[in-house]
């Protein structure tokens, strides 16, 4: 399936979107030193950034990532907000990593206090993200303070659990289990991390009946709370919730997003918070963003921006002519290409030639 609109349709209708919801535009320096990305290299999607010497013999990089250079750069008050959107290109290698591309990418930011109703507000607004790419989508929400409490209960092999948790792998982990002698409560949490139920009330009343510490408590409440905000304002049949999200404890906190859109085959749009990375860099208060990333969908978009309205040819005797009719088309909004070369290589709408008084199209 194609996406029916454009790249540039799609982020100027986001644009919008996000300065009508109070937030500002942040543009970040291409550039960065390249310490601030080997210090955070586990909050990077790829490890591997194309590094540079500028001209006093610093090692810079060239941005794998917005995130952390707006942290970088932003200081809150204690008790304020601050709220942004990007429109930003990173650069980051290709499957197989034999070379880099350049990825577009706009997301949102918000640094400060997050409360509830930050949380709510952020997650709507990664719905109306997503409906504007497309309205078959589906936003599946997950909580890191499920899997790390149900980790926490596990007295050996947390890294081999969290693995079978991330990729969902039920039967080695009963293998495991055995092995390992887990109690069956242990066992019913990890089925509930791994499973899919469809219909967010199903799992989370299947996560109420299975958690077994006050930190798996809280992450269910807080998903039922803001499941509870989404369904009354009618994004409620978008919504995934499950529970195996396994990120970098290190960083991540709180509420995880992905993004799909019907037609494409991976997701889309990530994010979640990161009250930790903010407190790694010695920053005050919370944060929780998200990103879409419309590099990765482009081919799925429609081309129609390589088509032009009308291709006008002409010869010696008409240029003035093709001059005048272009412009009398552009004034009143149509895109035009004009042409000596009767041989051009451009897709087109309708086709005038001048120099034998055709209109073709």
């Amino acid at each position: 399936m194609k996406i029916d609109k454009l790249e540039d349709e799609i982020i100027s209708e986001l644009s919008a979107l996000y300065r009508r919801s109070g937030y500002k535009k942040y543009k970040p320096s291409n550039f960065e030193e390249y310490a601030l990305y080997q210090e955070n290299k586990d909050f990077l999607i790829s490890k591997n950034v194309i590094t540079f010497s500028d001209l006093s013999g610093k090692l810079m990089a060239i941005r794998p990532d917005v995130t952390l250079s707006l942290v970088n750069h932003i200081e809150v008050k204690s008790g304020e907000t601050e709220k942004f959107f990007y429109n930003e290109d990173v650069y980051r290698p290709t499957t197989g990593g034999k070379n880099y591309k350049e990825i577009s990418q706009t997301g949102v930011e918000v640094i400060g206090a997050i409360d509830a109703a930050a949380i709510a507000e952020l997650t709507i607004l990664i719905c109306k993200t997503l409906l504007a790419v497309s309205p078959s989508y589906v936003l599946d929400i997950s909580h890191m303070g499920f899997v790390q409490g149900l980790l926490n209960e596990f007295k050996c092999g947390k890294d081999t659990v969290a693995m079978l948790i991330k990729t969902k792998n039920l039967h080695d982990f009963k293998i495991f289990a055995e092995e390992h002698g887990v109690d069956e409560k242990l066992i019913s949490a990890f089925t509930v991390a791994v499973s899919d139920f469809g219909q967010p009330t199903t799992a989370l009343e299947a996560a109420d009946n299975t958690v077994l510490n006050d930190e798996m408590r809280k992450a269910v409440a807080e998903l039922r709370e803001l499941y509870g905000v989404l369904q009354k304002f009618g994004y409620g049949e978008k919504i995934n919730i499950e529970f195996s999200a396994v990120g970098n404890a290190d960083y991540y906190n709180g509420v995880i997003y992905n993004g799909y859109i019907e037609g494409v085959p991976h997701c889309v749009l990530t994010g979640g918070r990161y009250d930790k990375l903010l407190h790694k860099m010695n920053k005050r208060g919370g944060a929780i963003g998200f990103a879409l990333y419309l590099g990765e969908i482009e081919r799925y978009l429609k081309k129609e921006n390589d088509v032009v309205d009308y291709l006008i040819l002409y010869d010696k005797k008409t240029q003035i002519k093709a001059l005048e009719l272009a412009g009398s088309k552009q004034n009143v909004g149509y895109s035009v290409r004009i042409s000596a070369n009767q041989q051009v290589n451009v897709a087109y709408k309708t086709k005038i030639d001048l120099t034998v008084g055709e209109v073709d199209g």
